[in-house]
């Protein structure tokens, strides 16, 4: 652990005997990244961080782009990351900045995993079969699964047929926002048989969760699985997504 320089001794303890070296653990011997990308005004606005193996920020940078191509981010990175060892990078982005080309050339250059995240996995429950999906305003929801030990994302939902463009969803009109959801929960159970949904907004009320209930099980005619809606912020979102960050590139018991 000394020559990884996880370890340093800073010390020596005398018991009658031979002096025993006294270490102590190098907190920023390696960092992990995390990468957030979103559009703003037509740019992409990208923030990155570098943390310390608790989680704690040490350093931030943020830029615009017209496009974040794979080696964008190159130089921003190299000047955050100072030579360290990089243990694995987080990426969260909308699914339309999802860029294999980016995660794969990332990888190979600091020598780490590198992982895209989304909103559902942030926010889901380890529970066999368990679906979650999450919405942010403006954007196209977001879903997992946990199957098999490991989350599944549900990839592009605005591929899904349905009746108008997730960006463009009017959230006030709750007819609309009925028939969206209860839409595209048909076409999930339909396809995946999840033993549950989990669902996270910030518009949901006891009457547009009734409806969306209602509208779901007689589309599905009584073989809806258990739905449970959940609130959640932005701010709830980064602090999750922050968190998830910590563990890309870790095995999973």
């Amino acid at each position: 652990m000394e020559k990884r320089g996880e370890v340093r001794e800073i010390g020596r303890e005398v018991r009658g005997g031979r002096p025993s070296p006294i270490y102590e653990f190098v907190q920023d011997y390696a960092v992990r990244a995390y990468v957030r990308m979103g559009r703003e005004q037509g740019l992409i606005r990208v923030t990155m961080e570098r943390l310390d193996l608790s989680g704690a920020v040490q350093a931030r940078s943020m830029g615009n782009f017209a496009a974040v191509e794979k080696e964008s981010l190159d130089g921003r990175l190299d000047d955050l990351l100072r030579g360290k060892r990089v243990l694995g990078i987080g990426i969260y982005s909308a699914p339309t900045e999802r860029q294999e080309a980016l995660r794969s050339h990332l990888s190979a250059r600091y020598s780490c995993a590198v992982g895209y995240m989304n909103t559902a996995e942030a926010l889901a429950q380890r529970i066999e079969g368990g679906v979650t999906l999450c919405w942010v305003r403006g954007g196209v929801p977001q879903g997992c699964i946990w199957r098999g030990g490991v989350f599944h994302d549900l990839g592009r939902l605005d591929m899904l047929s349905l009746p108008v463009p997730w960006e463009s969803m009017d959230y006030t009109d709750h007819t609309l926002v009925e028939e969206m959801v209860a839409r595209l929960l048909q076409i999930l159970v339909c396809v995946l048989a999840p033993t549950g949904i989990s669902l996270y907004a910030d518009f949901w009320s006891s009457k547009l969760v009734g409806r969306i209930r209602f509208n779901t099980q007689s589309k599905l005619r009584g073989i809806a699985p258990p739905l449970r809606f959940g609130s959640c912020t932005d701010q709830t979102l980064r602090a999750e997504l922050h968190r998830l960050a910590c563990f890309v590139g870790e095995v999973s018991d």
